[in-house]
């Protein structure tokens, strides 16, 4: 076996290595940045261009996974998945910004190898350890997709953009089958053999319920045959060990096809006494990946599907549509009675899962409680954002490992790789299955189209929103869908008309009140907030919500004419408030508790404190949260000139490669008019609906005249 001769343990410094050549691009690990001759650059995360750098000083010889831990996770114990999503990203890059220029190879149980396209590994020049300017590195991340579009529509992707990067589900002719081998164990240890052959039997017998996929096997308790390393579709192989004497460790590894390119790996530890638990978690990572990949048709529940009794369906489903109640008041401001109500559904939910353990509905239902953070017994646990998330997922994943058709947990997982983890494509696909298996699910359609619109697709995202407003016309997070995506599409005096529809009759929602606010403040539309406040003050109810809207809209309108004291004032106090309440709201307002810095440094912004603007913005996009999407690069409601001009303003969105990514497709999309954008020179743009959208759009809103006329 080849051993690397290089050193490539030695930890890696970023700041002090050099930019050098790999093929036809330019390396600058300092900035962590790639960039071709066309002048096209990329960010990427440090740690992925460690791990670069670690396999090109190797010269092309080979760098073990231990290696690569010891120089660029400063030899701390991590999971095998850590290091294989890193080579897995580059690999992504070597096929895009990097196309041609070098190539990642693994291999198997031996370690990775770089070499420069076209060269001799023998011949290729080694990466110089030269001093190199400090920079600033940016935040991890835990999922750096390449330049993909994002799909439109239930069936298929939209035309205008690209295919989804190396994804099988393009692709029906490739094998769907899965190949589970026996685990290994230590042979001094015969007593693990039983506990092996029950693991592989509980992932054979669950992997057997994914719609598309052929499991090839073993009748129950019998030895499998490895995996052929030269067959095609998936295989499944471990290993199964007792790191203490009273702990179970499982260690999987998911690869496709000739070559045994690996996709996923994951450990999962427990004590023996939870063994079941830890065959579960590991199905059902399983499921969740080979879902991603598997082709996008018809599923439904299969014939060995995990059912449930009928009472534990029963209670589920009252808990879920109790769910929208809890929503509802916290929008209309009612936090204490949305808490309480709360309370009972997850009353509800614990005694469907009593009955079923297994049982999706329960299942999807506690992830919306725990992510949210509802309930009394959550919000007293005072968990972070990514803990509560973190939790939400293990519940989905076992919901679909249930069902893994189910629809309503596909759509919860791919909204958390949307809103939690920037996942685009991950979750375009999860959001494309779960339509295809119950095209009338509503949060599909309501979570896909804000997807669509983040990426720039507000003539997809704008398809949704119609169906949306056919499917779900009852609560405002389903009817304001449609003026938001008016809105992004350049439609404004439609977009308007529509939102004082939804006041007129919610006139002391604080949450519709806040968001006519802001998104006038974020165009800076003076003649739009005057005409606002004249409505307000015209009305005949006034109340606390109201007297508070109209005090901050007459704050902004000084701030436009360069008097910003009073809004500043205001801002000053809710920005004390909010960072001295710490975790005890995951909501605010019906918001998300992130969203609200993000709507801070739109105000900020307005105030002409540009400082504070960005510091907040930092904020919310360290949070992931990229709410109002007319403020994004290439929307139509940008942040002030002079607040873009800031270097530390334009760097936040090339920090994190996903969010370059993101941004990157919103150029796109704007240029092939799929959203309204304000361009550097001031010059504005609007989306181009097809005639077929068009015509369904002007249905809806005649309609909507008739409606509010009869009424």
């Amino acid at each position: 076996m080849a051993m690397n001769p290089t050193g490539n343990g030695d930890p890696i410094l970023l700041a002090r290595i050099a930019p050098f050549r790999l093929g036809a691009v330019q390396v600058e690990p300092a900035h962590c940045l790639i960039r071709n001759d066309a002048g096209t650059e990329q960010a990427i995360e440090p740690r992925m261009m460690q791990v670069l750098v670690a396999l090109a000083r190797a010269d092309g010889a080979i760098v073990t996974r231990d290696e690569l831990i010891a120089s660029c996770w400063g030899g701390r114990i991590v999971s095998n998945d850590a290091v294989s999503r890193v080579i897995s990203h580059l690999r992504l890059l070597a096929g895009g910004i990097a196309a041609g220029s070098f190539q990642m190879e693994t291999l198997p149980r031996i370690g990775y190898r770089l070499t420069v396209a076209g060269d001799d590994p023998a011949t290729q020049p080694p990466v110089p350890d030269a001093d190199a300017p400090a920079a600033p590195v940016a935040r991890p991340s835990r999922r750096m997709l390449m330049v993909m579009a994002a799909g439109a529509g239930v069936a298929a992707a939209t035309a205008w953009g690209l295919g989804r990067y190396g994804s099988s589900s393009a692709d029906p002719s490739v094998d769907r089958s899965l190949t589970i081998a026996a685990l290994a164990i230590d042979a001094g240890d015969p007593a693990l053999g039983m506990i092996a052959r029950t693991t592989v039997d509980a992932l054979r017998g669950d992997l057997t319920r994914v719609p598309g996929l052929r499991v090839a096997g073993h009748a129950p308790g019998q030895d499998m045959v490895p995996p052929d390393p030269d067959a095609g579709g998936y295989h499944v192989d471990g290993t199964l060990v007792r790191p203490t004497p009273d702990r179970l460790r499982l260690t999987l590894s998911l690869t496709q096809g000739v070559g045994d390119q690996q996709l996923w790996s994951g450990a999962f530890d427990a004590v023996p006494s939870e063994l079941a638990d830890m065959q579960r978690d590991a199905s059902a990572a399983l499921i969740e990946q080979l879902v991603l990949r598997l082709p996008i048709g018809p599923g439904g529940p299969t014939a060995v599907a995990m059912r449930g009794d009928p009472e534990a369906y029963r209670l589920s489903e009252t808990a879920r549509a109790l769910c929208d109640d809890v929503r509802e008041r916290l929008l209309s401001g009612q936090k204490d009675q949305a808490q309480n109500l709360a309370d009972k559904v997850a009353a509800l939910a614990a005694r469907s899962l009593a009955l079923a353990p297994e049982n999706p509905g329960g299942l999807v239902v506690m992830a919306d409680l725990t992510r949210n953070g509802w309930s009394h017994a959550i919000v007293a646990q005072a968990l972070t954002t990514q803990q509560r998330v973190d939790r939400a997922m293990g519940l989905l994943r076992r919901a679909l490992r249930s069902d893994p058709a189910n629809a309503a947990a596909m759509t919860r997982i791919a909204d958390i790789y949307r809103r939690f983890s920037w996942r685009w494509d991950d979750a375009t696909t999860l959001f494309r299955h779960a339509l295809v298996n119950d095209s009338a699910n509503i949060d599909a359609h309501w979570a896909y189209s804000h997807l669509l619109a983040t990426l720039g697709d507000c003539v997809a995202a704008m398809d949704h929103a119609l169906t949306l407003k056919r499917l779900a016309d009852v609560h405002l997070w389903h009817r304001i869908t449609l003026p938001r995506m008016l809105l992004l599409a350049g439609r404004h005096d439609a977009a308007m008309t529509l939102y004082y529809q939804e006041l007129e009759a919610r006139p002391d929602s604080y949450f519709l009140l806040y968001e006519i606010y802001y998104l006038l403040v974020a165009r800076r539309d003076r003649t739009g907030l005057q005409a606002y406040v004249q409505r307000l003050e015209s009305g005949l109810r006034q109340d606390a919500a109201i007297d508070w809207t109209i005090g901050r809209c007459r704050a902004a309108l000084d701030a436009m004419v360069g008097h910003p004291q009073a809004l500043v004032a205001i801002l000053n106090r809710e920005l004390a408030h909010y960072d001295a309440e710490g975790l005890t709201s995951a909501t605010i307002g019906g918001r998300a508790r992130d969203d609200i810095l993000f709507i801070l440094a739109i105000e900020y912004g307005c105030a002409g404190e540009y400082d504070r603007a960005i510091q907040l913005l930092d904020r919310a996009l360290q949070a992931m949260s990229v709410y109002w999407l007319a403020s994004l690069p290439y929307g139509d409601a940008p942040f002030p000139p002079a607040m873009q001009r800031d270097p530390r303003f334009q760097a936040l969105w090339r920090r994190d490669a996903r969010l370059a990514d993101a941004v990157d497709r919103r150029r796109r999309a704007a240029q092939a008019r799929r959203s309204s954008a304000v361009w550097s020179d001031g010059t504005a743009t609007d989306a181009h609906f097809p005639t077929a959208l068009q015509d369904r759009l002007d249905a809806v809103l005649q309609q909507i005249d008739r409606a509010k006329g009869a009424g």
